[in-house]
């Protein structure tokens, strides 16, 4: 018997719990054997934030990513596709139907959609082709009537055998991703009740969403880069820097070590490229860069409380050599950001958090 999968398609800036719950509702109804959440565009999701006046709370395309990666691990059935990543240009629901197709060549397919929806079915990119291939499932909500509306039009009564009313889970009523940036963008309480648990400490562990932030740690905000001269001492050797502090633990050799303690910050990155790596540096670099951060700012009582004094600001290592990984590329908006996360994380336990 043929594999069949149900599609949900989105921005899920962020995801909510109902997204969960409408997926495996669907699931669960029509009996399938995969859910997958297929996230759009990160250029896509930027621009319908610019519309709603709302750009800075566009989350970046990983962290969204790992959003409903957390949700999809509740249940076997579910995964993630980030297909719609990877295309140039505007993207279409049929084309990624095409790209899941090929995925699962025998499987059918389903796509879950609202049942505010059904008016523009027909305005949908190569609707003709989608329905000759792809069925859809119709979500009613909030008293919708999906079945009238299809039955309304002569092009969908015509491939009504192609539709699939359910009726929506209860206890989703009013959960959604706009409400979600609301209640954060206002400071209200209940987000956490709209959120599944994983994603509501991911948002925190970010920082939140379209909070002030510190993009760059230039200018008044230089003492957060770890170029920044202050005096660290880790594992009984001081140096002069964090970043030198950092480029002296690739080193095996504890002797190789010393000569990272009299370097300037460009010095010891350029010599940190040319050591011979320790066993399982790409496991243990992050662990040691919180430690040499939580060291400069304990050590120094002049940047413990500068750190302390931006307060609840998001803290960003906006870049423009193309770090993604300690930052965010200060061109695309892409990064994990790693520093500033370790940055926020030292300030709430400095703040007793």
């Amino acid at each position: 018997m043929n594999e069949l999968i149900i599609v949900m398609g989105g921005s899920f800036n962020p995801p909510t719990i109902a997204h969960q719950r409408l997926l495996l509702g669907a699931v669960n109804v029509l009996e399938a054997d995969k859910g997958i959440f297929v996230p759009s565009s990160h250029a896509y999701v930027k621009t319908k934030m610019k519309r709603a006046k709302h750009p800075e709370e566009t989350l970046v395309e990983h962290l969204r990513l790992k959003m409903l990666n957390a949700m999809a691990e509740d249940d076997s059935r579910l995964s993630v596709d980030d297909l719609e990543y990877h295309r140039k240009g505007k993207g279409y629901t049929y084309e990624t139907m095409l790209e899941v197709q090929e995925k699962y060549p025998d499987a059918t397919l389903y796509f879950l959609a609202g049942g505010d929806k059904v008016d523009i079915f027909p305005r949908w990119h190569r609707i003709n082709e989608f329905l000759e291939r792809f069925h859809i499932i119709v979500v009613r909500r909030d008293g919708e009537d999906p079945e009238a509306a299809i039955e309304a039009n002569d092009f969908l009564r015509s491939h009504k055998d192609k539709f699939h009313v359910i009726e929506a889970p209860e206890g989703i009523e009013g959960i959604s991703s706009s409400a979600i940036r609301d209640k954060l963008r206002e400071g209200e309480s209940g987000v956490e009740e709209l959120c599944h648990p994983k994603v509501w400490k991911l948002i925190q562990e970010n920082g939140g969403i379209g909070k002030p932030t510190i993009h760059c740690f230039r200018n008044e905000y230089r003492f957060l880069s770890n170029f920044w001269d202050a005096p660290v001492t880790y594992k009984g050797l001081t140096y002069q820097n964090a970043e030198a502090a950092f480029q002296a633990q690739k080193c095996i050799d504890e002797a190789e070590k010393v000569q990272f303690t009299t370097l300037r910050s460009n010095e010891a990155k350029r010599l940190g490229r040319y050591v011979q790596l320790c066993p399982n540096w790409e496991n243990v670099k992050l662990p040691i860069m919180e430690e040499i951060v939580r060291a400069k700012f304990t050590q120094n009582e002049d940047l413990k409380e500068l750190l302390l004094a931006t307060g609840e600001l998001v803290l960003e290592e906006g870049n423009t050599w193309g770090d993604t990984f300690w930052g965010v590329d200060a061109k695309t908006r892409e990064g994990r950001n790693h520093l500033g996360r370790i940055l926020m994380r030292v300030r709430k336990e400095l703040q007793g958090g």
